[in-house]
C-alpha cells in the first residue's frame, strides 16, 4: 500500500473527510483501523464511518455548495482567444459573453450579487479569473462555455465539478438546463481544469452544446435559446441556494 495522507477532521465537510479515506475502508475494515490506529487517529476511524453513512443522505452529490450569497459569471475565452468556432454563426467567446451577460443579468434579478470575470470581449488569463473568485468570500464560481469536437455526431449538455461540494451545485445546473432545448445530457463529470481545481469556491464550468454539432449550433446561435439556457443555469442556482437535492 503507498503513502496515506491524513487529514485532521475540522479541516473537511463531513463527506469530503469520508471520501479522503475512502480508500482504506474499502480495503478491509481491520487494515483500515490499524493504520489509523499507528498514526494515533482511531477516533477518525469512527468519525469517517459515521460520515460515510451520512453520505448516504446527500444522494451522493455531496454536502453541497453551503450559504453562499454571491455568483462569480466567468465566460470562457475572449480576446484573442476565440475558443471553439461554430459550423456557422458567432465564435464560441461571443456566445460565452451573451450567455453570460443574460445570466448575470437573471441572477440580479433575482436578488444574487453578481461578479463578472469577464464583462467585456478582452483577455482575462485563468489566473486572474481564479484570483476574482478566491477573493470574494461566500460565493460560488459559474463559468460558461460552448463546445466543440471533430465527431459531428457529438451532442449535449455536460456540467464540469472538481470539489465535492460542487457536485450538487453541477447537478442542479444540469438538470434545470437539459430542457432549454432538444440535446443530449452529458452528465456531469469530474475534471481538474485550472478554472475549477485552483478555485477555493464551489466552482463548476457548464458546457451548453456542441458548436460542431449542426443541431446544437443551430440552437445555440438563436438569442432565445442561449436567454432560456441562461434563465435555467440561475434555477439552477437558485435551487442549489436552497439546498435542493437533484433528482437522479
Amino acid at each position: 500500500m503507498g503513502r496515506v495522507r491524513f487529514y485532521a477532521p475540522d479541516r473537511l465537510p463531513v463527506c469530503a473527510a469520508a471520501e479522503s479515506t475512502m480508500k482504506l475502508f474499502h480495503q478491509n475494515w481491520s487494515d483500515a483501523r490499524r493504520l489509523l490506529r499507528a498514526a494515533g487517529l482511531a477516533a477518525l476511524a469512527v468519525a469517517a464511518a459515521i460520515s460515510l453513512s451520512s453520505c448516504a443522505f446527500t444522494g451522493g452529490y455531496g454536502p453541497g455548495a453551503g450559504d453562499f450569497e454571491t455568483v462569480i459569471v466567468d465566460a470562457g475565452h475572449g480576446g484573442h482567444d476565440a475558443g471553439a468556432r461554430g459550423l456557422s454563426g458567432s465564435q464560441e467567446k461571443a456566445l460565452n459573453l451573451d450567455t453570460a451577460r443574460r445570466l448575470a443579468a437573471v441572477l440580479r434579478q433575482s436578488g444574487l450579487p453578481v461578479i463578472e470575470t469577464r464583462p467585456e470581449d478582452g483577455f482575462v488569463p485563468l489566473g486572474r479569473r481564479v484570483a476574482i473568485s478566491n477573493r470574494a468570500g461566500g460565493s460560488i464560481f459559474v463559468s460558461v462555455h460552448y463546445n466543440w469536437t471533430g465527431r459531428a455526431g457529438a451532442q449535449g449538455i455536460e456540467i464540469y465539478y472538481q470539489s465535492l461540494r460542487s457536485k450538487r451545485l453541477a447537478a442542479n445546473i444540469l438538470q434545470e438546463t437539459l430542457p432549454a432545448y432538444r440535446t443530449d445530457n452529458r452528465g456531469i463529470k469530474k475534471r481538474g481544469f485550472y478554472v475549477l481545481r485552483n478555485n477555493r469556491r464551489p466552482a463548476v464550468l457548464c458546457e451548453l452544446g456542441f458548436v460542431s454539432n449542426p443541431s446544437d449550433n443551430r440552437n445555440i446561435q438563436s438569442p432565445g435559446v442561449r436567454q432560456g439556457l441562461a434563465e435555467r443555469i440561475a434555477a439552477g442556482i437558485l435551487a442549489e441556494k436552497a439546498g435542493r437535492r437533484p433528482a437522479k
